[in-house]
């Protein structure tokens, strides 16, 4: 029976993002399902009962430690990483690391300085806090990495090492196909349904790797902390919308079709909306220019004018950003239910 483990992927984000999409690499490359970390630009507590929830939904967590701590939840006074990676050891989920030597980081900071690798370069460093952190990471299953290229082998690794104790350590809940359950009665209608939901899932894939190498969140929250983006940013969100509406382009289980055709829709709505509000000036597109450039030199209707335009901005990029969210987790769920 081919089960496949859901594994909650844990990080820091802004010095990380190259190696957690190695990390989903290594996941899928093991026929496994990566989650967690497209779904969230940043942590917070409104986001908090979410990530529980999808941890706990999780057969794994799998954590890339690198030298920064994350962003403090200002409750506990911990890091989001350390929440989550606490969670999971509090509700018996399985954990390991991927470890980035000293000379792993070293060797990033080289190659840009500005970039925030160690948690000394922050503003408000916590280096004790990081560094006790990492002795609980380290107490558990970990793997050293000294190169970026050696991050998707090592998960794949260690996914295989889980599945192979999971009947007698482990018993992971996993995601199982319902025509696997019956695997000897299998007909040619059963046949030539595997085959399809094979395209599906590979398609699925396909569609949900494009929309994290290309940081589709990012770009729409960028766009919306900014008000202002350069065109080449939003190419990849065209570029995506118009291959996907292509007729090639569809599942055959017509709920995950839905649920694409919806994420699609959205997509074309949310880019319509900026080719219709944003406008040029000096090489970049900008939401209303007239207004946004020197607030001392609009009147008070136009003031109230472009509040206007930014807080529909704020809206519709949340909605982008939640149908984005909503697809790369409830997709899943209907194509292996």
């Amino acid at each position: 029976m081919n089960k496949k483990l859901q594994v909650f992927v844990s990080s820091t984000f802004l010095d990380l993002k190259e190696e957690r999409q190695k990390a989903v690499e290594g996941i899928l490359r093991a026929g496994h399902i990566p989650a967690g970390m497209e779904l969230f630009t940043a942590a917070s507590k409104s986001q908090w009962q979410v990530i529980e929830e999808w941890i706990k939904e999780s057969d794994i967590l799998m954590l890339i430690l690198g030298g920064k701590y994350g962003s403090i939840d200002h409750d506990t006074g911990k890091s989001y990483t350390q929440l989550e990676y606490e969670f999971a050891l509090k509700h018996d989920i399985p954990v390991f690391a991927i470890v980035l030597s000293d000379q792993y980081l070293a060797n990033k900071k080289s190659k840009d300085i500005q970039m925030e690798i160690y948690e000394r370069d922050v503003k408000e460093p916590n280096i004790d806090k990081y560094e006790n952190f990492k002795k609980l990471v380290l107490s558990n299953l970990v793997r050293y990495t000294e190169n970026i290229s050696e991050i998707a082998t090592e998960v794949s690794y260690s996914l295989q090492n889980f599945v192979r104790k999971d009947a007698i350590e482990y018993k992971f809940r996993g995601w199982v196909r319902s025509t696997e359950l019956n695997q000897g009665n299998l007909d040619e209608t059963t046949s030539q349904n595997n085959k399809l939901f094979k395209m599906d899932e590979d398609l699925l894939n396909e569609a949900i790797n494009t929309i994290e190498e290309n940081d589709f969140i990012g770009t729409i929250d960028y766009i919306a902390t900014y008000c202002s983006y350069e065109l080449k940013t939003t190419d990849n969100i065209y570029n995506f919308i118009y291959s996907y509406s292509k007729p090639t382009k569809r599942f055959f289980n017509e709920e995950l079709h839905e649920l694409f055709k919806l994420l699609i829709n959205k997509l074309d709505k949310y880019t319509s909306y900026l080719s219709t509000h944003f406008f040029p000036k000096n090489n970049r597109q900008y939401l209303y220019p007239e207004l946004n450039i020197d607030y001392q030199y609009v009147d008070e209707e136009g003031r109230s004018l472009y509040d206007k335009h930014l807080k529909n901005l704020s809206e519709i990029s949340r909605e982008t950003e939640a149908e984005i969210r909503s697809f790369i987790y409830n997709s899943r769920i209907i194509l292996y239910k």
